[in-house]
């Protein structure tokens, strides 16, 4: 019984760190159809007026409950994209997987 439910939990958690990268990679897609224009996505080029999304996820206070919750709201210097939550969620996962 006792190997049942620690092959149940290992096959649990794995499952949960696929559908983080999937996730992650969701906010990959996301992101490159929403915020390039304005955001570097990748290692900053310098080009961009805005921070980057590595300097976002390296910032010690941010997690990403609270990327996602800010994409949810108005922003008055940012367009509006029609996000879902699931999906501000994958972006921010998207962003917090660029942590050092």
């Amino acid at each position: 019984m006792r190997i049942l439910k620690a092959s149940l939990a290992l096959a649990l958690l794995a499952g949960i760190e696929t559908a983080a990268a999937q996730n992650a990679e969701n906010g990959r897609l996301l992101s490159e159809r929403w915020c390039t224009e304005c955001h570097a996505i990748g290692t900053p080029t310098g080009k961009s007026r805005v921070k980057s999304f590595t300097s976002i996820a390296a910032r010690e206070n941010i997690s990403a409950e609270m990327i996602a919750t800010f994409l949810l709201l108005p922003h008055a210097v940012m367009p509006n994209p029609p996000l879902r939550r699931k999906d501000a969620q994958d972006i921010a996962a998207f962003i917090m997987g660029m942590r050092k």
